[in-house]
């Protein structure tokens, strides 16, 4: 019961936003920061802990600048995120545009699959419309919602401009069975991996941080290139991607060495513009284990 409940609330908050034109979700979006940052404070602690690990040598009264505008930035992509869900196809391809879609679309000339790699960084939500805009069948490898009636509502509008959505436990298997036919595989790895001693560690945003490397083993088995997808808050409700090559040729690759070129990149892009990227997230709860396993690398 409660579940539904739950669904019926988020249903009828898009449904709200879906009628609300954007100088109202922006204004909606500005007291949800108040109201966060300033009386509820939303995993504050956690944001500032990280920040302070990234930034060791910035002021106190930087750090505050850097979190204000991540929760202003968070409460827009939420408010956003909402608002998406009943967007039209020329309203998102206006707001959420790919400057270099010809790095994506050779492969596909070439009969060859890719693998794009994103981050909790800036809208992702509103890259539902990429399947407009490149060559490749989109599939989106994802973690469902423990609600499941959020998870089929959501899915239903994810999927609407011909995107895939195929639950993470089955990446394997779809990566098998689509060997010979070119997709593009659209994957968000910055969390936090499930098993600790088996991941990737190095050095990310100044701390020991295990990685992912689920999408390495991947690429090189099925030799598929890699890229990471640079999504740009331009103004609020406009975003730009662009494509950055990270490998070509997977299977002539070093273990490790993908992971380091996806981190080591995504790291560029948080210092140069921190507060898009998710820092309320708990990235950090474990220390790198004393007996490192097999693969570990550091970043060079």
């Amino acid at each position: 019961m409660a579940k539904r409940i739950e669904f019926i609330a988020l249903y009828l908050l898009t449904q709200f936003f879906r009628y609300m034109p954007f100088f109202i979700v922006y204004t909606v979006s500005w007291c949800a920061y108040i109201l966060v940052f300033y009386f509820i404070g939303y995993r504050k602690k956690v944001v500032y802990e990280n920040l302070r690990n990234a930034f060791p040598e910035m002021s106190k009264p930087g750090l505050k600048k850097i979190a204000k505008r991540f929760y202003h930035n968070f409460c827009d992509v939420l408010a956003e995120t909402l608002k998406g869900v009943f967007m039209s196809e020329r309203s998102l391809k206006k707001r959420f545009l790919v400057l270099n879609p010809e790095l994506v679309d050779n492969f596909y000339y070439q009969n060859k699959s890719v693998i794009a790699m994103g981050a909790h960084y800036g809208n992702s939500e509103w890259g539902k419309i990429l399947g407009m805009q490149l060559k490749h069948p989109l599939i989106v490898i994802y973690s469902p919602f423990s609600n499941k009636y959020i998870n089929q509502y959501y899915n239903r509008c994810r999927t609407k401009f011909g995107m895939q959505l195929v639950n993470v436990s089955k990446t394997f298997r779809v990566f098998t069975e689509l060997r010979n036919k070119p997709h593009g595989y659209i994957m968000g790895v910055d969390q936090r991996p499930f098993d600790q001693k088996s991941a990737y560690w190095l050095s990310f945003l100044n701390q020991d941080t295990p990685c992912h490397k689920g999408y390495e083993q991947l690429a090189r088995k099925f030799n598929i290139p890699v890229v990471y997808s640079d999504i740009q808050r331009v103004k609020k409700g406009y975003y730009t991607v662009n494509y950055i090559l990270l490998c070509k040729d997977p299977s002539g690759t070093e273990e490790g060495e993908i992971v380091r070129r996806f981190m080591q990149t995504l790291e560029k892009i948080i210092y140069r513009k921190p507060e898009d990227w998710l820092w309320s997230h708990k990235r950090w709860k474990y220390q790198r284990p004393n007996a490192c396993p097999s693969g570990v690398i550091d970043a060079g």
